[in-house]
């Protein structure tokens, strides 16, 4: 009964704390609201699953590698959706050279719904950087940890995404 006790704690606290960063980060690398709150609560699952097994020193990071696998299989389950969503959802209204329109990112969006626009405009691997160094304050060595990759690869990503958003905010205000 005391274990049992113990492990509820254990997960609210996890909860408590880390629940929005796991929310945001799946928010931020799939951009679909509804699919991340689901993929988030898969994320808790997991933990309680398997958190006695847990041997991580830092618990969002391992939170984050666990959302970061989920969201992959979310992108592998939906192949299809993801190219129409990544070319057409979120991007529906880029001008001829490939930049978001000014009007639309200017007079009838938020802040929030613009950052997801410029997410959105690159690569998946350099999104998932940028929003683990950026957003959820991870050092690049806990990145690449998660990430399975070399540090350089996750400064390479993270450096190359950095400039491609600057292009394109570059391009909207030229």
């Amino acid at each position: 009964m005391i274990h049992q006790k113990n492990r509820q704690d254990r997960v609210e606290l996890a909860v408590e704390t880390y629940y929005d960063d796991v929310y945001r980060f799946c928010r931020y690398y799939t951009g679909n609201p509804t699919d991340s709150y689901d993929i988030t609560q898969e994320v808790f699952l997991r933990y309680m699953k398997y958190m006695d097994s847990c041997g991580h020193k830092n618990l969002k990071a391992y939170l984050i590698m666990i959302a970061r696998n989920l969201c992959c299989d979310y992108f592998h389950r939906q192949s299809v959706q993801r190219e129409k969503f990544l070319s057409y959802d979120l991007l529906e209204d880029t001008a001829e050279g490939g930049h978001l329109d000014a009007a639309r990112t200017i007079d009838g969006c938020d802040s929030a719904f613009y950052l997801q626009e410029l997410l959105q405009s690159i690569s998946q691997e350099q999104r998932e950087v940028v929003i683990l160094r950026i957003h959820d304050g991870l050092k690049f060595h806990e990145i690449a940890k998660i990430t399975g990759c070399n540090l350089s690869t996750v400064k390479s990503r993270f450096r190359l995404g950095i400039a491609s958003i600057r292009k394109t905010i570059g391009g909207i205000y030229a």
